[in-house]
């Protein structure tokens, strides 16, 4: 039971789920203080997850570029 709720609510955060579907989610978390609250964690996390940047290290990149030097890579 657990895993259909976080998964319904990937499926509502990540906007899958049809209007209908949507008013009963929210309508069940509405009426459940804990998955209330399992829902504001998520939603929170999937904020910070998407606000997060990377990018390789100069270094990385260089050893990339030589490995693909030594097996002939194209890199275009």
């Amino acid at each position: 039971m657990i895993s259909l709720i976080s998964e319904s609510m990937l499926r509502y955060l990540y906007n899958e789920m049809s209007s209908e579907e949507s008013a009963h989610f929210l309508f069940f978390i509405e009426n459940n203080p804990a998955m209330m609250e399992q829902y504001v964690q998520m939603r929170e996390g999937l904020d910070v997850l998407n606000n997060i940047k990377f990018s390789p290290s100069r270094s990385s990149t260089d050893r990339i570029m030589v490995y693909a030097a030594l097996n002939r890579f194209s890199m275009q």
